[in-house]
Order: C-alpha cells, then structure tokens, then sequence
C-alpha cells in the first residue's frame, strides 16, 4: 500500500527523490541547484523548521526544468508528470 504524499512540500521532496532514483538526476543537488535553493534550507523543510516552506519561485523554478505537474504538488491531480500538450494542425494563417 502506497503512503499518501499531503503537503506539496511533501510532494516536492517526493519528486527529487523520484528524479534521483529513476537516474533522471544524479545528486539532489542538481535539482537544488535549478530551483535556487541550498540544501541546508531543503533539510529544513523536510524536517518541519521554522516556517520553512517552497515557495512559488521554487515551485515554478521546478516546473520549468522538469516535467512535473504543478496540479500534483498541490494535491488537485494525481499524475506526477505533466501531460504532453498536443499541437493543434489548426491553419490560423490561411
């Protein structure tokens, strides 16, 4: 039986580490790195201190360098992955 992932900080922290195992990442960091976060203020999240949260800038930071839906980290949806947006053949200039 599967945990189910509450929080969207939980969420994020889930996803690196999915990226992480899947190779899609090798070290954490990388995903760190493309979010603008230092891994002392990831610890902090994922062990409840202060106030520490991903804030939007984070969460669009993740969005932009990986294929995770923004849907899922806030619970609305339960696919991790977004859905590859299909061209329309639609001919605008004739």
């Amino acid at each position: 039986m599967k945990t189910k992932i509450e929080t969207p900080e939980a969420r994020i922290l889930h996803f690196i580490e999915h990226l992480k195992e899947s190779g899609k990442v090798r070290f954490k960091e990388e995903v760190y790195e493309k979010m603008n976060v230092r891994r002392q203020y990831v610890t902090s999240v994922k062990n409840g201190e202060g106030n520490k949260r991903f804030t939007t800038n984070h969460i669009q930071a993740l969005c932009e360098h990986y294929p995770v839906n923004a849907n899922w980290i806030f619970g609305i949806e339960k696919e991790m992955y977004r859905k590859e947006k299909v061209k329309s053949s639609s001919s605008a200039d004739s």
